[in-house]
């Protein structure tokens, strides 16, 4: 059995041994039997959506023609707030705790979002990729949060999902630096793992905050000739 495979077993298999002993709660409300019970999802604050690049409010996330160029997404979608605490509580236990039952609910919030902006039908011919972590990370996590994601929407959806992206340097968490340190610490560490050419893309990702992450990525893609390049995820900010 591969080492992520195996990883991956021994965890789920710790967190039902925890779970009979300590009941699943919702990381919001205390109630048992979810994570993320359904009252406390219909609850949640939902982000208003915005151009990625400016960070100013846009109409179903199309980056503004100002700020659009070979270097950005095309559009953006988000679910959630991240500086909302219940959802800053969900996203970390989901990537840190080992929650992944989690990708569940998330994904059906940024389904929510999509259908929202009305941009299921949009969407229709778009492959899903998930931002990838490095191997060392993938190791030591068991999963990638961002995958689950993209496999929950793949299969909501009815749309192909690829790995079509490879982490070529382990970089620092982008969470723990500045704006201009981002840039420089994401810079030439992805690289295209296979044929994309005239692809619409829709990237996959769990949290969003100034972007740079995402832009890089696209920027990389529309080098590699994709058609269009958008990007969501459960929360930003």
């Amino acid at each position: 059995m591969p080492y992520n495979q195996l990883l991956t077993t021994l965890k789920a298999l710790g967190q039902a041994a925890t779970d009979l002993v300590f009941p699943v709660s919702c990381l919001v409300c205390g109630r048992e039997n979810a994570y993320l019970c359904a009252r406390c999802t219909d609850s949640l604050p939902r982000q208003k959506q915005q151009c990625l690049v400016c960070q100013k409010p846009s109409p179903f996330g199309k980056t503004h023609p100002d700020c659009t160029s070979r270097n950005t997404v095309d559009g953006f979608v988000t679910s959630l707030p991240y500086s909302h605490p219940d959802v800053k509580k969900i996203i970390t236990a989901f990537k840190f705790s080992f929650v992944d039952t989690l990708a569940g609910s998330l994904a059906s919030l940024m389904i929510q979002a999509i259908r929202q902006q009305g941009l299921q039908d949009y969407f229709g011919k778009f492959t899903l990729i998930p931002v990838p972590l490095h191997p060392r990370r993938l190791k030591w996590r068991g999963f990638n949060q961002s995958q689950l994601l993209a496999d929950k929407l793949a299969s909501q959806l009815n749309l192909p999902a690829a790995s079509g992206l490879i982490r070529t340097k382990n970089t620092k968490p982008q969470a723990d630096l500045d704006r201009e340190s981002r840039k420089t610490n994401i810079t030439d560490a992805f690289a295209v793992a296979k044929e994309v050419t005239g692809q619409k893309i829709l990237l996959v990702d769990d949290v969003a905050t100034t972007g740079t992450t995402l832009n890089e990525i696209a920027k990389l893609l529309k080098q590699a000739h994709v058609g269009e390049v958008w990007a969501i995820t459960a929360a930003h900010g």
